[in-house]
């Protein structure tokens, strides 16, 4: 991140947010060109345009040639999730669907977000020599380096999914990579970071005053703020922003006291950009404790059900830059299918859509994790393998609801001791969440949903 461009405040530090450095997007120029009526109006007519077509429905594109997937009945994957949230466990329900069709047997090693845990389940995926193993949205390899070089030297591939931008270049080129991760499948954080500054640009008709929530301890974050920055400056000359930093482990308790902070100490902020969906627990509160609801917008990324609702509900909450859990599940099978099927990893990433109140809706009432988005994607990805009939369904909307209502996307939850692992009716092995993480995602949804 470009720090001499401007000036950041740290969780726990709210008197200094009042010192935080307010920027124009031009940079300081004065280009009266570029300020000129004219010259606006045409920058304001592009980035509508690219509004309208992040809104649509994206488009599936195969990211390589077709794969005979009936040749892999009887292959093993080993799963490591990042922590067991409700985006991970719709991602790991496709998985369980499509792996099941195909009679690849599967292993989730549940674990509570810890290093430790990781490590755990990585000596535990070497012992058992699975013919794949998938870090799923992911922990994190930098941390992992001598398990992935143990998986390298077994002659077991790693995938990664859903932890490196699309920008980032392939394995073993790729930051932490070359210790053993074989394929990526990536995610669209820069550019959903430009697509909704895009959307405020375009709601505030080049008048918005931003303040962008952080987190300077994810990899993602620094790519992203700089994309916002660089469409601010590109397209709104009378925009101004300032971000301010919130670790990934005070966003249960730091982001509504430094968000309050900060409008409080700069009543022009009619924007928050909170970079992930579960900083809204915090920021929502937040503009509603300092009595700006209604001059003061919250958006971000995910497409949390909890956030659709909340845009298609409230007055607070404007526009997700929403992602499909299951499109992102087909993607990480179709890349794990071709490293079985001892096939050369493809490009594979996933998409986003805007959900502001113009189409919210389409992601269900109460939102899902999956709708809004057509079913195209998984019908193509099923004939790409070469299975016959239509894919499944995806799970029942109650069942989702259930999992994913809360607003805990990305957080790490209470530890507590896992369940021992038990033995589902198709031979497969997962383990289970403690039941305090239930009762700490009701608590968090009240904290939204209050008031």
């Amino acid at each position: 991140m470009r720090r001499g461009a401007f000036v950041k405040a740290s969780a726990g530090r709210a008197a200094a947010v009042a010192a935080v450095l307010v920027l124009t997007a031009a940079c300081g120029s004065s280009n009266t060109t570029a300020n000129s009526s004219d010259s606006s109006s045409g920058l304001l007519a592009k980035v509508a345009s690219k509004v309208a077509a992040n809104k649509a429905i994206p488009t599936w594109t195969a990211p390589g040639p077709p794969v005979d997937v009936s040749k892999l009945r009887g292959k093993r994957v080993f799963i490591i999730p990042l922590v067991p949230n409700p985006l991970n466990e719709n991602i790991q329900d496709t998985y369980k669907q499509i792996f099941n069709a195909v009679g690849v047997t599967w292993t989730f090693y549940a674990n509570q977000g810890l290093t430790s845990q990781w490590i755990a389940g990585m000596d535990e995926a070497i012992a058992q020599h699975p013919n794949l193993i998938i870090l799923s949205t992911a922990p994190d390899p930098r941390v992992l380096q001598p398990q992935l070089r143990a998986a390298k030297a077994a002659g077991i591939p790693v995938e990664v999914t859903h932890f490196y931008d699309r920008s980032a270049p392939p394995p073993p080129a790729c930051l932490a990579c070359a210790a053993g991760v074989t394929a990526l499948v990536t995610a669209p954080n820069n550019d959903a970071g430009a697509a909704e500054a895009d959307w405020i640009i375009n709601d505030s008709r080049g008048r918005a005053h931003v303040l962008i929530v952080s987190a300077p301890d994810t990899l993602p974050s620094p790519g992203i703020v700089s994309t916002m920055e660089r469409e601010y400056r590109t397209y709104c000359p009378g925009c101004t922003y300032k971000v301010i930093e919130v670790p990934v482990a005070q966003w249960n308790t730091g982001v509504q006291s430094e968000v309050q902070s900060a409008l409080l100490a700069d009543p022009s902020i009619n924007y928050v950009d909170a970079l992930a969906d579960a900083m809204c627990t915090g920021a929502v509160p937040a503009v509603r404790a300092v009595g700006k609801t209604g001059s003061v917008k919250v958006v971000s990324f995910n497409g949390s059900p909890f956030a659709l609702d909340e845009i298609r509900t409230g007055t607070i909450m404007a526009m997700d830059a929403s992602e499909n859990t299951r499109w992102i599940g087909f993607a990480d099978v179709d890349q794990a299918f071709r490293l079985l099927a001892a096939m050369s990893p493809v490009n594979e990433t996933t998409p986003f859509r805007l959900m502001d109140k113009s189409n919210v809706t389409q992601a269900g009432v109460p939102a899902t994790n999956y709708l809004g988005y057509g079913n195209a994607y998984a019908v193509d990805f099923w004939h790409l393998w070469g299975l016959p009939g239509s894919p499944p369904s995806p799970p029942a909307v109650d069942d989702v609801r259930l999992r994913a209502a809360s607003p805990t996307s990305g957080l790490r939850p209470a530890t507590g001791p896992d369940r021992e692992p038990s033995r589902t009716r198709d031979g497969t092995v997962e383990r289970h969440q403690p039941a305090s993480y239930l009762r700490m995602d009701r608590n968090r949804r009240k904290g939204l949903t209050a008031g």
